[in-house]
C-alpha cells in the first residue's frame, strides 16, 4: 500500500484523541491488554478543577521514530503505512529503543525482548485496532493523518520524533508535566565499558607503560561485562548489525576492534596498529557519548556528557603521565579539564543533581604538590577515579526523561 497524498502532503496512519469526548471508561485499555497483554495503551487520568480528563496513548508510530534509529539489532521496521513494529526474534533486550523513545511506548516482555503497539496490523483491512474499536464514545479514532498536532504542554516536544497523533484537548488547561525521573536499572556493564573505554584512550594516547596490553584488557573485559546488559544473550552479536544510524552498534563494533588491534599490536609492535587501535577507540568514545545525547533524556542530553566522559581519560591518566614522564604539560591537561568537570557539573546541578565534583578539587591541589612530591601523583589518580565512578554512577541513579505523566 504506497502513502496517499493530498496537497503534497504524505498521509500515515495515526490515531486521534478528542479529551472532550472521553468518559475514563477505560475499554481502550483493556481491549489491547486482552488481545495482547502487554500493556501498551495508558490511560492517566488529571485532574480538572471538579472535573477530569484522561489521555488514552500508546506508540505514536512517529514519522522520525528515533526507536528504529537507535535499535543495534536492526529488529525495528517501519512499512509504508508509516507503522513502527518490532521484530521479537531479532531483538537482543538492549533497551536502547526504550530510552529513545520519550512516550514510554515500548515495554519488557518476560522473554526479555521489546514490546509495544503494532496498530494491531494484521486486522487493517478487515477491522479497526482493538483499542479504536471499543471505544464508546469515538473519543479514540484512527485513520489516515496528513497534519498530526501532538504538541501539548503534558507530553513530550513532538519535534524530537514527530508523532503520528492527534490531539483535541480539553476546554480547560491540563497542569502536568511529561518531566518524570527514575533510575536505570543494570547499569554496571554500563558504567564499566564507559570508564574504561576512556582511560583505555588516554593511556594508549600517552604510550605509558604496557599500554598495549593494559588497553586491550580495559577494552575488552569491560565490554563483555557491557554486553550483558542485553537480554537476550543468544542474539547479542546481533548489536553491532546497525551500524547506518546506532551508535551502539557502532561503540560496541570500533570498541571491540580497538581491543583486538591492541592485542595484535602487542605481539607484533607495529607502528600502523597502533595508530589503527587508537583511531577505532577514539571512534568508540565517540559514539559512548553520542549514545546518551538523547532529547528524550535531558539529564543526559547536556554538556555535562561529553564533558566528564573526555574528563574521564584525562583526569585519571595524567597523574600517572607525569610520573613516568615529568611532563608538566600533563598536569595542565588533567588541572583544566578537572575544572571543566567542576564547571559542567555545577550548571547540571540546577536540575538536582548532588555530585558538584568536590574531590576534583582536592585532585587539583595534588596535582600541584606532585610538583614537589612526585608520588602524590598516585593519590591524585586515585581521586581522579573515584570522582569519575560516584559522577558516572549518579547519571545512571538519577534520569531525567520525557513520559508520559500519571503513569
Amino acid at each position: 500500500m504506497e502513502d496517499l497524498e493530498i496537497s503534497n502532503e504524505k498521509l500515515r496512519l495515526g490515531f486521534t484523541f478528542d479529551h472532550n469526548k472521553c468518559i475514563i471508561c477505560g475499554a481502550c485499555v483493556e481491549a489491547c491488554n486482552k488481545a495482547y497483554g502487554g500493556n501498551w495503551r495508558v490511560l492517566p487520568v488529571f485532574e480538572l478543577g471538579e472535573a477530569k480528563t484522561a489521555l488514552s496513548i500508546s506508540c505514536n508510530h512517529c514519522d522520525n521514530p528515533v526507536c528504529l534509529k537507535s535499535c543495534p539489532a536492526l529488529a525495528i521496521s517501519k512499512d509504508e503505512r508509516g507503522i513502527v513494529a518490532i521484530d521479537q526474534d531479532k531483538c537482543i533486550g538492549c533497551s536502547y529503543c526504550q530510552w529513545a523513545c520519550p512516550y514510554e511506548a515500548l515495554h519488557l516482555s518476560k522473554e526479555g525482548t521489546m514490546t509495544k503497539c503494532h496498530l494491531c496490523k494484521d486486522r487493517l483491512g478487515n477491522g479497526m485496532p482493538y483499542c479504536v474499536e471499543s471505544c464508546p464514545t469515538g473519543a479514540l479514532t484512527f485513520g489516515w493523518l496528513d497534519k498530526p498536532d501532538g504538541d501539548v504542554n503534558y507530553l513530550a516536544p513532538p519535534t524530537i520524533t514527530s508523532p503520528r497523533l492527534k490531539i483535541n484537548p480539553p476546554k480547560e488547561e491540563i497542569r502536568a508535566s511529561p518531566i518524570k525521573e527514575k533510575k536505570e536499572e543494570r547499569a554496571l556493564g554500563l558504567i564499566s565499558f564507559t570508564l574504561g573505554s576512556e582511560i583505555a584512550l588516554a593511556y594508549s594516547l600517552f604510550k605509558m607503560p604496557y599500554f598495549q596490553v593494559v588497553s586491550f584488557l580495559l577494552l575488552a573485559i569491560t565490554l563483555l561485562i557491557s554486553i550483558g546488559h542485553a537480554r537476550v544473550s543468544t542474539r547479542s552479536l546481533r548489536v553491532i548489525l546497525n551500524q547506518s544510524t546506532s551508535w551502539l552498534s557502532r561503540e560496541v563494533l570500533f570498541g571491540g576492534l580497538g581491543s583486538i588491534t591492541f592485542l595484535i599490536d602487542a605481539l607484533f609492535n607495529r607502528d600502523f596498529l597502533y595508530y589503527l587501535a587508537l583511531i577505532f577507540t577514539v571512534v568508540a568514545v565517540a559514539s559512548s557519548i553520542m549514545i546518551y545525547m538523547l532529547k528524550s533524556r535531558p539529564s543526559w542530553y547536556n554538556l555535562d556528557t561529553p564533558v566528564s566522559f573526555i574528563g574521564t581519560a584525562f583526569t585519571v591518566v595524567t597523574p600517572l603521565v607525569y610520573l613516568f614522564s615529568h611532563q608538566p604539560l600533563a598536569l595542565i591537561l588533567g588541572g583544566a579539564f578537572a575544572l571543566l568537570e567542576i564547571f559542567s557539573a555545577r550548571r547540571k546541578a540546577t536540575m538536582g543533581f548532588k555530585d558538584r565534583r568536590i574531590l576534583n578539587i582536592a585532585y587539583i591541589v595534588l596535582l600541584l604538590a606532585g610538583l614537589l612530591i612526585p608520588y602524590l601523583e598516585l593519590v591524585a589518580f586515585g581521586l581522579a577515579l573515584a570522582s569519575e565512578v560516584i559522577h558516572r554512577r549518579e547519571f545512571f541513579q538519577k534520569v531525567i526523561y520525557y513520559g508520559v505523566p500519571g503513569v
